[in-house]
Parts: C-alpha cells; structure tokens; sequence
C-alpha cells in the first residue's frame, strides 16, 4: 500500500477530468493553462480524444472506460490532490466510472456539464452528464445546456432563475452562463442564496475554451482558498482578461489566452521597476527648480493603456526637497489621475508613447527648446469647451488631444500658458521613461547654460 502524503507547503493540485482537443484552445489541454497560470498543479485523465478544428468535429475517439478507471486509480494510489474538475464525458460507461471514483472522494468537485463543441459538434448527451450531478459542488451550464437539462426555454432573466432552481434539486450549486444571450448577468444559486454577476461584454472571436477555463478557474481558486462567491468572481475576471487578449486559430474562431495575465504582471513588474530605475537618474541632478507649484509626477505606462490603473506614477506626487526630487515610495499602477491621463490620451493618437513627466513652465525656456530641436506644442485652456472644463480631470485630456489632432508628429513637450487658478505646465514626452529622462536632463542643460 503507498502512503499519500498532505504536503501544505507544496502547490496545490486540481484533478482534471476531461477530453482533448488539439487546438488546445479547450478540454484538457486549457483546463491544464488555466491552472498553471492561477498557480494550481493540474493532474489529468484523459476521457476521450477528439479530432478537431475551427471548421469542426471531425471524430471522437472515446477511451474505453477501463483505460479511465486505470488513470484515476493511478493518481488515487499515488498523489495528493485538492479538487476535481470534470470536462467532457462522452459515454455512459466512463460517466459511471467516474461516478463510483467520485463516491469515494471528499473533496471540491465542479464540472462544466459540455454537450457540443463551439464549431457544433456532439460531445455529449445530457443523459450522461446529469448522472454525475449530484456528486458534484457545482455545476457551470451555459444557456444552451441550461434549456437541455431542464426542458425551459431561456429567454429572459426570470427563465434562468427558474432553471437555477430546477438544476439546485440535482446539485450543490449552479452557475448558468448567459454570455452567449442578451441577458446581462451570469446566475449563481445554492441553498437560500440566488447571486447575479454582471456580463462586460467583449466583441472578439476569439472565444473556443471559455467554459473549460472558467469551471477550471473556479475550482482552482476554490482550492487555494476562496470561498464559493470570491471564487466564481476572480475566476469570471481571469477569463475576461484572457478575452481580451484571445488567440487566432483558424479560419472560424480563435481562443482565449490564458497566459494573458500573466503576461500582464509580468510587464507591470517590469514598467515599476524601470520607472524606480528611471527615476534614480533624476532625482538628485538639482534639477527642483523644474518642479510645478502642483508638484509632479513621472510615470509609464502599459503598451495597452485604457485607464490610469493601466499606468504606474508615485503616489503623494513628486516635490522639490533642496533642489533634488522626492517620493513617499516606489511607483503604483492607479497611483498617478492627471500625468497619467495625458498619456491615455496621447496614445489614442501616437501608441508609442507610454511614459511622461509634467516640469514647470518657465517662458524662456520654450524658444530656447525649439531652437534645440524639441518639438513643441501648446494649447490654450481658455478655449476650452465649458462643458469640459465642468468634468474634473477632463481639461488636460481635451488640451492634448487638441494637440494632437491637427500634429503630424508626437511631440517631445506640450504646454499650456494655464487659466484661472491653473498654473501653467510643460509636459515632457517619451516612449519610456529613460527617454523622458534624456529629454529632462537636455532641458537643464539647456537652461543651466543660458543663466551659466
């Protein structure tokens, strides 16, 4: 007999239980990215093994079901696990070995009850599945699946509630998808708790493996951790991150990448780390002088930058402290609202620009940056629209995308001569922050050497 040991420092480990498919956009081979980038452990039973692509289904080759049987006692006589995800089952012997494996087992189970593949395929038959439910936690049927396990035609919230309810009789929990509908929330019901989770929508093709690696992100939280209801809503923000960056494929649809995310942190790692890097350069160049009565900030941004969560800057600002520059700690992404919105805003029109920095505006200096090459715009605040000028932080958006619009080329700086009550500034431009670093030090040495 083989001892199975509980290590609690080791990663955890999720149990999946699915088909493969050889885009490896769903089935196990998603189910196994998923848990890979949440930081799980997958361990995997094969099911069956499908030939497909975009176009479609070619054929199922279905493991016979001893062959299943023989990986699940495999893993049970040898390794740990947390949790069990289940994918496609496509005949009813696999479904009742499982079944007796699952009988035995106290741990999570969620399965993502697939009927048909996205090109249209027959994976499965509802038959099959519901033998399962009532050893499962929690079950994750889109709208289609939804309407074959319960007989109700969806159309409106009201039908998925009452299909909610009739699920809850054969399982723990339920978690219907209405993505794929004009319904505007995701349903999750257990016990005396019905919970809706509201749809972003994403415009893309790019969606093959969307319910394989949400089910498996729920239970991959689950198992770290997380309770029921945190688990569904990181899992739910996992996939629409991995939406957003979705893979072509074929000629048909494309998938999401789950490896997306973190991509993403890696990149936020890597911007604050060259932003403290960039900064260090500058700080002590007694170049305080150059630091608005508003103070500054200095920050950089993602290549994909929507929001100033997508932008690092130092938060409490940057001062003046004896003629060098100062900050309360490392760089943030959210940290920085106006610097960071006039890079947003200039990416709409020149993408390369990611990073920026906002110096005092001395009148003299501006011939002198021409005359050196900088290119050099301006605008005026006191044409600024009324109704912008109304919205809080909309004013130098509206200046630099003025700017920008009638400019055939970025320019290094854009200054405004301020209004009433707005101190006039010049912003500094660059594809990084060491750009804007060598912009800042060319402008000292232009100044330093006009007053030498």
């Amino acid at each position: 007999m083989s001892l199975k040991i509980k290590n609690m420092s080791r990663p955890k480990r999720i149990l999946i239980i699915a088909g493969s498919d050889p885009t490896a956009g769903a089935g196990i081979q998603a189910d196994l990215k998923t848990a890979s980038a949440i930081g799980v452990y997958g361990l995997t039973v094969i099911t069956s093994i499908t030939a497909q692509n975009t176009k479609g289904v070619q054929k199922i080759f279905n493991l016979p079901e001893e062959d299943v049987e023989k990986q699940l006692s495999s893993i049970e006589d040898d390794i740990y696990f947390d949790g069990i995800k289940i994918g496609m089952i496509a005949n009813v012997e696999v479904a009742n070995t499982i079944r007796k494996f699952l009988e035995k087992q106290k741990k999570p189970v969620v399965i993502d009850p697939v009927l048909v593949a996205q090109s249209g395929g027959i994976l499965s038959n509802k038959d099959i599945i519901e033998k399962l439910f009532k050893y499962c936690d929690l079950i994750t049927p889109n709208i289609s699946e939804a309407e074959q396990f319960t007989g109700i035609k969806i159309e409106t919230l009201e039908d998925v509630v009452k299909a909610g309810k009739i699920l809850l009789k054969q399982a723990k929990r339920v978690l219907i998808k209405c993505g794929d509908s004009n319904i505007d929330f995701d349903v999750y019901f257990e016990k005396n708790l019905i919970h809706k989770f509201p749809i972003e929508r994403i415009k893309t093709r790019n969606t093959h493996g969307t319910g394989c690696s949400l089910a498996t992100a729920v239970a991959s939280y689950l198992i770290l951790g997380f309770n029921w209801l945190e688990s569904i809503s990181k899992a739910r923000t996992f996939i629409f991150k991995a939406l957003k960056k979705g893979v072509e494929l074929g000629s048909q649809f494309g998938t999401v990448d789950q490896f997306a995310v973190l991509r993403e942190e890696a990149r936020k790692y890597e911007i604050v780390e060259e932003l403290k890097i960039a900064f260090e350069r500058i700080k002590n160049e007694n170049i305080g002088y150059l630091i608005p009565e508003i103070q500054t900030n200095f920050v950089y941004s993602l290549p994909v930058a929507k929001d100033i969560y997508d932008v690092a800057g130092f938060p409490g600002r940057i001062v003046n402290y004896k003629n060098n520059l100062f900050c309360i700690g490392s760089p943030e992404f959210g940290a920085s609202k106006h610097v960071a919105s006039l890079v947003i805003a200039a990416k709409r029109f020149y993408p390369e620009v990611s990073s920026a920095i906002a110096l005092r505006f001395i009148p003299e200096l501006i011939p002198l940056l021409k005359e050196a090459g900088f290119k050099v715009r301006s605008f005026d605040r006191k044409k600024e629209p009324k109704n912008i000028k109304n919205i809080e932080g909309s004013s130098l958006n509206w200046g630099v995308c003025e700017v920008l619009k009638r400019s055939s080329v970025m320019p290094d700086i854009i200054y405004d001569l301020g209004d009433v009550g707005k101190e006039p500034v010049i912003r500094v431009f660059g594809c990084d922050p060491f750009d804007v670093v060598e912009k800042v030090l060319k402008i000292k040495k232009i100044w330093e050497y006009k007053n030498a």
